[in-house]
């Protein structure tokens, strides 16, 4: 199979999943009724209090994970959330070795790894507090099989050294601009995000032809989005594919020479919350799920990203604004192998 017929089904459904954009309906948010639950949930708070605490894993950057500790703390200082942070592929392995082991761990997750999810879900533990039932989270793509939710979305794609690059560019075009040959960084992981990446711009910008004209620039590979960063800010890259809009953010607050570029459409990785089935905490890891749900939980996480309802403080966009990760298609390992191999074959890899 082609990456442009990848790219197709990409599109379809990946846009199907997004909902409408910032001219949607209106703010439910504050709307809803029963957002602080009835007697049965208060219960669950107050057996979330008795537990005390909740473990918290998560592949989202350090800087949202950190604004949600702090904001959950704020609102149910008697639980304890300890979070840590894992990278997408080593999270999945801990939780199975979790799992297996029947020892300690973690209650809940946040997670980019949709093969993972997606294979565990009747592993995982449905929400039972009232904030993930409104019904920005009701919308198809948003929750899977009832159990896993999309609380996090952020925006990947074009980044550049301000430095190096004199005129901004504006979309991914610039990665063929032969003024960049042998300075453009690439994303080279055979991931389903990578497959999803590929066919993205297979799909909005010419087709395989639009690959072959990059790879002819002889760009440079990166496997993750930290070296892939840590070339752009050092100069030894002037312009990347694979840089995501809170870390670019990060740097820039640190003082780094490096800017997003926003691109319409916008490709984007989404982040799913599920409690896993063996929790030690169960109800504390409901409330956190609840609370991540809430207006309140989405401001702490998507700073620089985007949250699944409108109107949140500090996000850079809509939902209708992106095109996220295609679950249909990142489930399937054929179809994924078989868009790695092909751009895998353009760029000679």
């Amino acid at each position: 199979m082609g990456l442009s017929i990848i790219a197709s089904v990409v599109l379809g459904g990946a846009l199907a999943a997004c909902g409408s954009s910032s001219g949607d309906s209106g703010d439910t948010t504050t709307a809803d009724p029963g957002l602080e639950g009835d007697a049965r949930w208060k219960e669950t708070i107050a057996a979330a209090e008795r537990e005390g605490v909740v473990v918290f894993y998560s592949s989202a950057p350090q800087t949202a994970i950190d604004r949600l500790q702090k904001a959950f703390k704020d609102k149910y200082p008697k639980i304890d959330m300890q979070p840590t942070r894992v990278t997408g592929l080593e999270l999945a392995t801990a939780l199975e070795n979790e799992r297996h082991s029947g020892g300690s761990g973690a209650d809940i997750a946040l997670h980019d790894m949709v093969p993972f999810q997606y294979d565990n879900l009747a592993n995982f533990t449905p929400p039972t507090g009232p904030n993930p039932q409104r019904a920005e989270f009701k919308r198809e793509g948003i929750t899977l099989k009832g159990v896993s939710q999309m609380h996090n979305i952020v925006p990947f794609g074009l980044a550049y050294n301000t430095s190096l690059v004199h005129t901004p560019p504006t979309d991914f075009t610039a990665l063929a601009d032969p003024s960049f040959a042998g300075q453009v960084g690439l994303f080279d992981f055979a991931s389903p995000g990578s497959a999803d990446l590929y066919g993205f711009l297979v799909q909005h910008y010419g087709g395989e032809d639009f690959l072959r004209r990059v790879a002819a620039g002889k760009p440079q590979f990166y496997p993750s989005v930290a070296p892939t960063l840590q070339a752009l800010t050092s100069g030894e890259i002037a312009i990347t594919d694979y840089a995501s809009s809170v870390a670019v953010q990060d740097l820039v607050d640190q003082g780094a020479p490096v800017k997003f570029v926003p691109t319409k459409p916008q490709w984007a990785i989404q982040f799913y919350t599920y409690i896993v089935g063996w929790a030690k905490h169960p109800n504390a890891a409901q409330v956190l799920y609840d609370f991540m749900a809430t207006p309140a939980g989405q401001q702490a996480i998507n700073k620089d990203a985007i949250s699944v309802l409108p109107n949140i403080p500090g996000t850079v966009g809509q939902i209708g604004d992106v095109q996220t990760m295609n679950v249909e298609n990142a489930i399937n390992a054929n179809t994924v192998n078989a868009a790695n191999a092909r751009w895998r074959a353009i760029f000679g890899r």
